[in-house]
């Protein structure tokens, strides 16, 4: 990992006067989505959405991509950059200066996959476009809402100051989207989204705040994903330190790297790659992940004493009705059920539910960076 490459005081650099956040007609933005094997970037002008473009693939390969573009680009006058863990964050956006790119080194070993490659995209940024407002929103904010019985692990406290340990939450800026667009269809009170992709997790909406999530102090929580284990019994990890060898470097790398839908099948930790295979790990790695959904699912019904909608998102959540329809399958006993022809042909923001069905389910794609540039414009708004 580098350093920031420039030279200059970030403080002083990068400081500007309020009337400049001011989003005018013409005021190029540049939003930036880096995740843990994607990038997306899209380009607005004034309230206007002008370009967009989306990339999988290693670290290096979203770097390069990145700083191709701003070679390439007109300059902007603020970026916006989503990241991962900063912490318990009240609301977003923050304004990048030399403490806000410390707290993003802090609590980068809380998320590995992600931390990294945003910071990097960031220092090369400032040192890019050195002129621009610079800001990070933090996939966190969203679940400032927890409360306390549902934020706390039974833990004493005080074992970690550095990083306090609580219920984070992430993916916030995904869930926000998919809530968005569903409170678009109708009012809803008692809400689940369920994002989907490299990283899965649940958020349980009461009168328009979230009351849970399934993903914790780190992203690595909750759901199995494509390569990270999701919640284990913790003495698993003993075990493994005290008994067999690992190390915390070998142990991270575990967790986060080779777990998850790779770790269970042994193939590949990518859905698309499962469905194909005739293997039985491939089998039992897509039927444990199907599993584990229904159980956060049914969970999250109990903590809201029932749900009037569910709605699914993200890559592997928009793309693949047979895991919408099997993790649903379970709950037909209790009015809620999946219309298999609706489900099948779905695309976009529509309703997939039966006719019979008490709960209604939809599929909403998630923009993050379109929630992210609508968090900005109130920012600049507020501030002018």
């Amino acid at each position: 990992m580098q350093d920031n490459e420039s030279s200059r005081s970030l403080n002083d650099s990068h400081k500007h006067p309020k009337d400049s956040l001011k989003v005018s007609d013409t005021e190029r933005v540049l939003v930036c989505n880096a995740g843990s094997g994607s990038l997306e970037l899209q380009v607005w002008e004034g309230e206007r959405f002008v370009d967009q473009q989306s990339l999988e693939g290693e670290a290096d390969q979203l770097f390069n991509h990145f700083a191709s573009f701003l070679s390439d680009a007109a300059p902007c006058s603020a970026v916006l950059h989503r990241v991962v863990h900063i912490g318990r964050v009240k609301r977003n956006p923050r304004k990048v200066d030399e403490n806000c790119l410390n707290d993003i080194k802090h609590w980068l070993p809380l998320a590995p996959l992600h931390n990294q490659i945003a910071l990097k995209l960031i220092e090369h940024g400032l040192n890019e476009w050195p002129d621009a407002n610079h800001f990070v929103f933090s996939d966190s904010a969203l679940f400032n809402t927890l409360p306390d019985y549902a934020r706390s692990y039974p833990l004493p406290d005080g074992l970690s100051d550095r990083w306090p340990i609580m219920k984070y939450g992430f993916h916030g800026l995904a869930h926000q989207s998919q809530w968005n667009l569903l409170q678009k269809q109708k009012q809803y009170e008692r809400v689940i989204t369920i994002h989907l992709g490299g990283g899965s997790s649940l958020a349980a909406w009461q009168d328009g705040k979230v009351v849970d999530t399934t993903m914790g102090f780190t992203p690595t929580d909750g759901l199995p994903m494509t390569t990270r284990s999701g919640g284990i019994d913790p003495n698993i990890v003993l075990h493994l330190l005290e008994r067999e060898n690992y190390t915390l470097e070998s142990l991270s790398k575990l967790l986060n790297r080779e777990s998850g839908l790779a770790g269970l099948s042994g193939i590949s930790g990518d859905y698309r790659t499962l469905k194909k295979s005739q293997n039985s790990d491939a089998y039992v790695a897509r039927d444990a992940y199907s599993y584990a959904l229904t159980k956060a699912i049914g969970s999250f019904i109990a903590v809201l004493g029932g749900v009037d909608a569910i709605t699914f998102g993200g890559g592997l959540g928009e793309h693949q009705p047979d895991v919408r329809e099997s993790a649903l399958s379970r709950f037909t006993g209790m009015g809620i059920s999946i219309s298999n022809e609706k489900n099948k042909h779905a695309k976009g923001v529509c309703a997939i539910h039966g006719a019979n069905s008490q709960t209604e389910i939809w599929l909403t794609s998630s923009d993050e960076c379109e929630v992210m540039f609508n968090q900005y414009k109130t920012y600049t708004k507020e501030n002018e």
